[in-house]
């Protein structure tokens, strides 16, 4: 089969003594497209195939999290508010001294509430509360802990100011108790207003105490001055003014008032604010299922894969062509893609190639891939319907006695039997009945000039019998009948059949998923061929996506118009 109009080929150097193969390459954007675009489709298969552990380890971590957080004491919060709004306020009978406190810098009252002042006077309240005096000592020492290392978590404090520093100080408190959280919460708010206050009364202290001094020195002037003189009358009557300033300043004193003002009251609170359990939990479980993702994706990367037949070509390996990816569960349709859909050019380049590889008749063909799931069982019958298209005798042999599939692209029920080369009048048999009684062998004619001889018996009795002596002469014998055989084997990576079979064999084809097999996988088998001296006349990428196909099948006629 020639390649279609708009398309163009080359003739690649053969490869260890094999005919040159016809390659159908890809434009030549195409691979770096492939390999530097995010691939959703891909994304999600690596998802899928770690879907197990990825939800597995979300489960058990979100449990031990909540086991563990579940275990823990509970722990209360209550909230106490203050208000800074109150203006500075002073009076020129104590020299202009404030009788209100002024207002406080940004971070002052959290400064003050974390001081070895009002962590010590937090713990003379809390002595006097009516709480376990068991909860009262842990919450001491606790406070004189964050005291010493000076992180705070106990009280804490939130502002909501205004530009001159006025609004409201929340005031957190938090103890194993709602009682001891309330009591907490209480006794900070008390610290810091008794502090407010001292700071407040400290300017009209200083005040009076000057004063004070004014009357004793004018004291001492007037005691040493004649009595009746008129210096004696004015230090009397300076004496009298400061004897009111004095009484003045006593009474502005005791009416200091702080700036800041309690605004709401602590009260115990209800339920606890930790530990969270379901929360924690499920936020456990969100990490772990993401960060497990993430490593998928990560290794998944990491791992060179075969993409498409551009990367065949790298690794020195005829490429003998590319299927497309087909929907999941439709292997019954198949025959009719291979015939008149999506699978004929692919399949008939294919069919070209290998029979350029091996012209003589019969051919006989292993199939096989490197792990399960590749797709080679759909090599194998899309091919052999290309094969049969084009006027070729086929038979299909299922030797996958581990996990045969081929029954399931063929409609085999009600089909008639025939003999095989060297075989009586047809029976219904197995490859395994055939392999052990050759008089008896028999396939299922599925019509348009392909047989099938299905795997029939699986599990270890069955693969036993791949190991037997005359099996290259049956097969042989049973070719003879045919032009072409296609031999469907087990993946060459799970278990040894492949290899004991190709060598039997005009040559062995590898079936390669597209974004799934690793280019080092590939190398395992090209080094196992070596090791047992199998032909592998070329590898198979399958499945492989719209804007990775490495050639025209994707060709409409139109487009010779």
């Amino acid at each position: 089969m020639s390649p279609p109009p708009g398309w163009w080929s080359f003739t690649s150097p053969a490869h260890k003594g094999h005919p040159a193969l016809t390659q159908f390459p890809s434009p030549p954007d195409s691979r770096s497209k492939s390999t530097d675009d995010i691939d959703l489709a891909q994304v999600f298969a690596v998802l899928r195939r770690q879907a197990l552990p990825l939800l597995l380890a979300p489960v058990l971590v979100g449990g031990a999290t909540y086991a563990l957080f579940q275990r823990q004491a509970p722990t209360y919060e209550a909230v106490t508010s203050v208000m800074a709004a109150q203006n500075d306020n002073s009076n020129s009978v104590l020299n202009s001294a404030s009788v209100t406190a002024p207002q406080l810098p940004q971070g002052a009252v959290e400064e003050v509430v974390h001081s070895r002042q009002s962590v010590e006077r937090m713990i003379a309240l809390l002595k006097t509360a009516k709480i376990p005096d068991q909860v009262k000592a842990a919450i001491s020492q606790q406070l004189n802990n964050e005291l010493a290392s000076d992180k705070f978590s106990r009280v804490t404090v939130k502002a909501r100011l205004d530009t001159q520093q006025r609004g409201v100080y929340e005031l957190r408190a938090s103890a194993e108790s709602p009682e001891a959280a309330r009591v907490l919460a209480t006794a900070a708010t008390q610290a810091l207003l008794d502090w407010d206050m001292g700071r407040a009364r400290t300017g009209v202290g200083r005040a009076r105490k000057n004063l004070q001094e004014q009357l004793k020195n004018i004291s001492t002037r007037l005691a040493a001055v004649p009595a009746g003189s008129v210096e004696a009358q004015s230090l009397i009557a300076a004496r009298g003014q400061l004897i009111l300033n004095l009484s003045q300043a006593t009474v502005f004193e005791e009416g200091a008032v702080g700036n800041l003002t309690l605004l709401a009251e602590a009260n115990a609170p209800r339920s606890p604010v930790a530990p969270k359990p379901a929360r924690n939990a499920v936020l456990a479980a969100l990490l772990t299922l993401f960060a497990g993702a993430g490593l998928a994706l990560l290794l998944d990367s990491l791992r060179r894969r075969v993409r498409s037949t551009a990367d065949i070509i790298a690794l020195d390996v005829p490429a003998i062509g590319e299927l497309p990816r087909m929907a999941r569960g439709r292997r019954a349709e198949t025959a009719t893609a291979a015939t008149a859909g999506v699978l004929y050019e692919p399949t008939g380049f294919i069919r070209v190639n290998l029979s350029t590889a091996v012209p003589q008749t019969p051919a006989l063909f292993a199939v096989s891939s490197a792990r399960p799931g590749e797709g080679k069982s759909t090599v194998v019958a899309a091919v052999a319907e290309s094969y049969a298209l084009a006027g070729k005798r086929v038979l299909v042999i299922d030797l996958d006695v581990h996990r045969p599939t081929q029954q399931e692209f063929w409609t085999v029920g009600g089909r008639p039997w025939v003999p095989l080369p060297g075989a009586e009048a047809g029976h219904q048999t197995t490859v395994v009945q055939a392999i052990e009684h050759p008089t008896l062998a028999s396939a299922i004619d599925v019509g348009r000039g392909i047989h099938l001889l299905l795997a029939g018996e699986v599990g270890r009795r069955a693969a036993s019998l791949l190991n037997t002596p005359g099996l290259p002469e049956l097969l042989r014998q049973w070719a003879t009948g045919y032009d072409v055989v296609l031999i469907d084997t087990p993946p060459l990576l799970s278990v040894a059949d492949a290899f004991v079979i190709a060598p039997h064999t005009d040559g062995l084809v590898l079936v390669v998923e597209s974004n799934e097999t690793s280019v080092p996988e590939v190398q395992r088998v090209l080094q196992g061929a070596r090791t047992s001296q199998v032909k592998l006349l070329g590898i198979v990428v399958n499945k492989v996506r719209r804007g990775q196909q490495g050639y025209g099948y994707s060709y409409s006629y139109a487009q010779g118009n």
